[in-house]
This record gives structure tokens, sequence and C-alpha cells, in this order.
């Protein structure tokens, strides 16, 4: 219910007499199902003491006014005998009028009103100012009056004369919900009707739980919306849902806006279209008003929005609406459509539930919009970091990394391939693993990549496991604490084609070898991972292979082998057998293959790096 404003009836309207009013059956009713008479009730004396203390009067009634007498069920500050009588005739009822006119009636002066200053109310108990607010039912009967009285004249202030309608407003609201308690005591239908409308209502507030709960893992518009679509679908679900969010020129994206939903749930596609927040349609009207706007069926709607936007809602086979701003803290971000192939009404109960949804969307919709921009700058680092391989004169080289965590969409896995040296025969190729798979482990791991880079350049005279080891060192020394596995190895080449191989692995898994003519095989030559410092002092060992024209070297982190269910060696076996098989693919198509096929579920960062000696 609203506040209670003052009606005004049309000039052609012959307004009901007061004994008509009075007397009228629902209204009558409506007084003996309320169960409230001149006995006192705790409830409407606590709404009296709160007229009293709040207007600071002497006395505050509520009244409810029979044909014959109005009865106090709940007062303060009346004098005998009326206090103990809680009732007066008429010839002594301010009240009467409210009921009759269904208006407030403010008096500052009983004696010179002209409605009231022959009322027996004046000398009797000494009202001289009265300020009324009608009491109504669900039905707009107008059952009583509740009252603010003075002994002596009184200006009546506009926050005086609010605060007593609100009070108005309250009590109709208890009355109400007595009425509603009579009917369900007395008739079974509305029993039952009452219990089902009590148990949807905690199946929303458990919806909303758990919405409110999947939110926070959603991460873009669509997710939000997805979400949106899981709630809606009880009974009688939205044909359509959308969103539309403001965009910085001051016009709104529509998000998901192709028509109703499949059988899935989804649109058939994601398209986006850009319109003005002027334009007149729900979804900018919620957005301009700030307020939820509803139709609940096609001639409600058609009254408020020129013709294009009727044909929009006939276009995408609707009948009724709702669009509910989408409020953040900064504002109001957009907007959030749901629409129905059927006429419908909008109880009060639902409309809250999918205001609240809305709330929960915009704050959802809040975070996505900070998650993306801090997308987009941690794959501006992880590319910065992932510098494309180079150009060596006789080798070929692909490789490809694939993140665990696909809302950053960057980890912790790093491959690499430079030219330490002026000499370039002289390759120096890398892949690694720092210990997680978040944008924490990315971070390490530009630390640790650049520094690996430095020591080969550095000990590029050296065996490899040289620059593992000065990498280690400056680690320790700056206070660098990741912690992975990693294989280093340097390819120098050779004569008739062929290029020598010194590798060191820390604790790595092997890499294959695809020489022409032979089974694939594995450099399973290993020893422990780098960054753990009570194994700091433990030697590193390098190993050597000649890899002849035709030969591949294939080089991966462990989230291409690891399966969940499955060990590592089965794992690599997999990894050897698919590869094997495929050996005649160019570099990129086996980088591709094995991830594509291998690391579909796997929980890990993914990076492949193969290194192909052309054959002669």
């Amino acid at each position: 219910m609203g506040r209670i404003g003052i009606d005004v009836a049309l000039p052609d309207q012959r307004p009901p007499s007061a004994p008509e009013v009075l007397c009228d059956p629902g209204r009558l009713l409506a007084l003996a199902q309320s169960g409230l008479d001149s006995e006192s009730d705790p409830a409407m004396e606590l709404v009296a003491r709160r007229v009293q203390r709040w207007l600071d009067v002497p006395v505050a009634l509520v009244t409810l006014v029979q044909p014959e007498q109005q009865v106090f069920p709940g007062l303060v500050g009346l004098p005998e005998p009326w206090a103990s009588r809680r009732a007066t005739p008429l010839t002594h009822s301010f009240c009467q009028h409210v009921v009759t006119t269904a208006q407030p009636l403010i008096v500052e002066n009983a004696p010179e009103h002209p409605l009231v200053r022959d009322n027996l109310a004046v000398p009797d108990i000494g009202v001289m100012a009265y300020a009324g607010m009608p009491l109504t039912d669900a039905d707009g009967h107008v059952l009583g009056s509740l009252c603010a009285i003075d002994t002596h004249p009184r200006a009546w202030t506009p926050t005086q004369i609010d605060v007593l309608r609100d009070l108005a407003w309250g009590c109709s609201v208890e009355l109400r919900l007595r009425l509603a308690r009579f009917d369900a005591e007395q008739e079974r239908t509305r029993r039952d009707a009452l219990e089902s409308t009590l148990r949807e209502s905690f199946e929303q507030s458990q919806s909303l739980l758990e919405v409110s709960q999947a939110f926070t893992r959603t991460a873009t518009v669509a997710d939000v919306r997805d979400r949106i679509v899981e709630l809606a679908t009880g009974r009688q679900a939205p044909a359509y849902v959308g969103i539309s969010l403001l965009q910085p020129d001051g016009r709104l994206r529509r998000y998901d806006d192709a028509g109703p939903l499949s059988a899935t749930g989804r649109d058939a596609d994601g398209s986006w279209s850009l319109y003005p927040v002027s334009a007149e349609a729900p979804s900018a009207a919620a957005v301009h008003q700030a307020r939820m706007v509803h139709h609940g069926d096609r001639p409600a709607f058609d009254a408020e929005y020129p013709a294009p936007a009727r044909q929009a809602l006939r276009d995408l086979g609707l009948h009724s609406v709702v669009a509910a701003p989408l409020v953040g803290d900064d504002g109001v971000l957009g907007s959030l459509l749901l629409g129905w192939d059927e006429p419908r009404s909008f109880d009060p109960v639902e409309l809250l539930t999918l205001s609240t949804v809305a709330g929960f969307a915009a704050q959802a919709l809040h975070r996505a919009e900070l998650l993306q921009h801090r997308i987009g700058v941690a794959q501006q680092m992880q590319q910065a970091m992932l510098a494309p391989l180079p150009t060596v004169a006789g080798l070929l080289m692909a490789a490809r990394y694939r993140p665990a965590d696909s809302r950053e969409h960057v980890g912790g896995d790093w491959y690499d391939a430079v030219l330490p040296t002026a000499d370039p025969s002289l390759v120096a190729v890398s892949v690694g693993d720092i210990a997680g798979h978040n944008l924490a482990a990315a971070i390490a791991m530009g630390q640790v990549r650049p520094m690996l880079r430095q020591a080969c350049f550095d000990h590029a005279t050296a065996a490899p496991s040289h620059a593992l080891a000065a990498l280690e060192t400056a680690g320790a020394g700056l206070g660098v604490t990741a912690m992975g596995s990693a294989m280093l190895a340097y390819l120098r080449a050779g004569a008739g084609r062929t290029w020598s191989v010194t590798w060191t692995n820390a604790g790595h898994p092997p890499p294959v070898v695809l020489a022409p003519d032979a089974p694939a095989r594995l450099l399973d030559e290993h020893d422990h991972l780098f960054g753990v410092g009570p194994l700091a002092h433990l030697p590193r060992r390098d190993h050597d292979v000649v890899l002849a024209p035709g030969t591949t070297l294939f080089l991966y982190s462990d989230g291409l082998i690891e399966s969940r269910g499955d060990d590592i060696d089965a794992g690599i076996d997999r990894l050897t057998a698919l590869l094997d098989a495929h050996r005649h693919l160019t570099c990129q198509e086996l980088v591709d293959l094995s991830i594509d096929t291998l690391a579909t579920d796997s929980p890990d960062d993914v990076v492949a790096l193969a290194v192909r000696i052309p054959a002669i």
C-alpha cells in the first residue's frame, strides 16, 4: 500500500451520502472481520501512544466508526467517562467525517470550523484541534481514523501531518493483516492459498540466498544474466531476460538481447545494441527514472510507449514486462528487463524479489567491470612476459600457453627461447612451472623468467646448470621466494645440420625426442626443484644429446600430462604415443594437438614448446 493521498471526486460523479458510506456492507463486513471493537488491543494501543508521543498531543485515538457509534481499540489521554466506555456516539465524532469523505480532516480551531463547530465533542470532551487520517482495508473501505487531538487551538505543521499519515499507513497495514488472518481461519481455500503464498515466499527467499551466493562467483555480464535466468526458471518463468548497461557516452548497451530464451535458457547469440537513455522503452525508463516500471499486459504497455516500442514488444512475443534499475555504489549502472509471453499481474512480494535480484546483479556487474579491467591488465602483462620466439636459421619453433585460471588468463608456467650471444648458432630454450596457477604465480614467473634469461647471457659459455645455479643465487639474494621446476637447454649448431643439446632439468617432466626412423624417447635425467632452500647446496648435472636433421624436441609443463584419476607416468605415456603417431605434423600443429587433446580438463597451467631441426 502506498502513502495515503487525497482523492477528489469527479464533477459528474455523485459522492455517496454519509449513511451510505457508514452502512456499506463491505465496510461493515471488514469491521466485523477485523476482530476489533471497544476492547483494548495491544497493537492499537501502541499506535496511539506513538501518535501522542511523536505529535506531542494530550489525546490520541485509533477509531473504528460503526453506523451508530465510534469505538477506540487504541486510546491514550481520553477523559472519563469516555476512557472507560472506549466509545462515543456519532454526535461526539469528528472521525465519522474522515470515513464518509475518505480524506484526512485537519482542524486547527474546532469552534470556528464549519464542519465540526456544533459537534458535542467540543463542549463535552474539550476537543479544540484535531488531525485525523483514514484507516483503510485492502478493498479501499475506510474503517476509521487515526487521530491526534489537542484541547487547545493548534496549527498543525506539515511534518506532524506527514508523521500522522505514515503512522496511519502502518496501522492500515495491521488492519489488513488481521483481515487476512480472519479469511485464512474462516475459509479453507483462502488458508491454503495463504500457505502456498508463504511457501513461495520462503522458496523465493531461499532462491535469493542461493543467487546472492552464486553472484559472488560471476565474472562477466553473461555470468550475471545466467544467474538471473537460473533464479527465474520456476513457476511463471520469464520468456526474456535482458541487461542494459550505461556506457561512458551516456548511451545504454543491451547485452544478450537476441530474442526469447531457447530451451537451454540462452539466447541464440550474444549480440549487443546501443540506444539512448532517453529512448521511450521500459529499460531506459527504469534508468532515467531510477525506479522499477512494470506493465501487466499489452494495453497497459501501449498506453505508455510509442509505436516502435509496442512493435518491439510484439516482435519478442511478449505481453508483460518488468524493468528494474541496476543501482550500484555510484548510482544507476543500467537496467534489468524481464518479459513474459502472457499477461500477468505483479504482486508486491514478487516485485520486491525482483528488486532484490536487481540489487545483487548490480553489485555483481560492478565487480565484473573491475575484474575485466584486472583481466586486461593481467593479459597485457602475460603477453609482455611471454615474448615471441626468435627466428633461428636451421631451427623451427612453435609454442603455446594455456592458463588454468580462465578468469584471469595468466599463470605461472613459461616457455622461452633466446640467443644469449652474438653467435646465432647458440640458442637457449626453457620451459618452467612456478608453484601455483593464478595471478600470484604469474607475478613470480615474471621475476624468475627474466632472471633466468640474464643468467643465460652471463653463463652462455658454461653449461646450463651454471645459469640455473646463478638464478637460485640471485633469487635468494633478492628475496625472490619463487619455487618450481624448469628445463633449460642450450642448442648449438653442429656439422651436417645437426644440433647438439646440453640440458639440465630441475624436477621438470622429461622432454620428448622424435628422431627420424626411431621410436619416441624421453630425456628423463633430472635433478631437484629450484628455489627449495634445503636443497640449494646439492649439485646440478648437465646432459648431452645430438639431434639429427628431421628430429623434434618437445618440451612441456606438467599440466599437459596431469589427468584426474591417473598418475603422471600414464600421462607421459599418452603424450609420447600421441606425438609419435603425429610426428609428421608441423611444430605448431603438434603443440595445438597435444594441448587440445590431453589438457581439456587439466587443473593446472599448460605450456608446450616444439623445436625441430628440418630434414635435409
